[in-house]
C-alpha cells in the first residue's frame, strides 16, 4: 500500500511540474508587436495588428469564394470559407511568431509575424 501511495505522489509531482510548464508561456503577455500578415497568390495583401480585434471577409479571384479571417485576443483565425474541404476553418487560432494557417483551394496564408528580428537558427552549405 506504500509503494502504490508513493507511486501516486510522484505521478501527481510530474502532472503539476508539466502544467506549470504548460501554462506559463500562456500566461506572459504576447508580443505587442505581433501582426498577422495575410498572403494570397503569393502576394502580401494585407497585416493587421493582434492587439486590435477585427473580422476581416477576404474574397477569392472572381467568383464568389472567402474565408472570414477574425482577430481576438490576441489570436488569429478563420472562423468560415467556402472551400471545398474547410481545413482552414478546423485549424486552431494562431498568436505565436512562425505559427500559420493555409486554405489550398483559395491560394491563402496567414502567417504571425513579431517586429523582433528572429535569431539564425540553421545554416546550410
Amino acid at each position: 500500500m506504500n509503494k502504490f501511495r508513493n507511486d501516486m505522489v510522484l505521478l501527481a509531482g510530474i502532472l503539476l511540474v508539466a502544467l506549470i510548464f504548460w501554462l506559463i508561456p500562456r500566461s506572459l503577455p504576447g508580443n505587442a508587436l505581433a501582426v498577422a500578415v495575410v498572403y494570397q497568390d503569393g502576394q502580401r495583401i494585407g497585416s493587421y495588428l493582434l492587439t486590435q480585434d477585427l473580422s476581416l471577409t477576404i474574397p477569392y479571384g472572381k467568383q464568389s469564394g472567402y474565408n472570414l479571417l477574425s482577430i481576438r485576443e490576441g489570436r488569429a483565425l478563420i472562423s468560415d470559407a467556402d472551400c471545398p474541404d474547410r481545413l482552414c476553418v478546423r485549424q486552431h487560432a494562431i498568436g505565436q511568431s512562425g505559427e500559420s494557417i493555409i486554405c489550398l483551394p483559395h491560394k491563402l496564408v496567414i502567417q504571425i509575424e513579431s517586429g523582433k528580428e528572429r535569431e539564425l537558427d540553421a545554416v546550410t552549405y
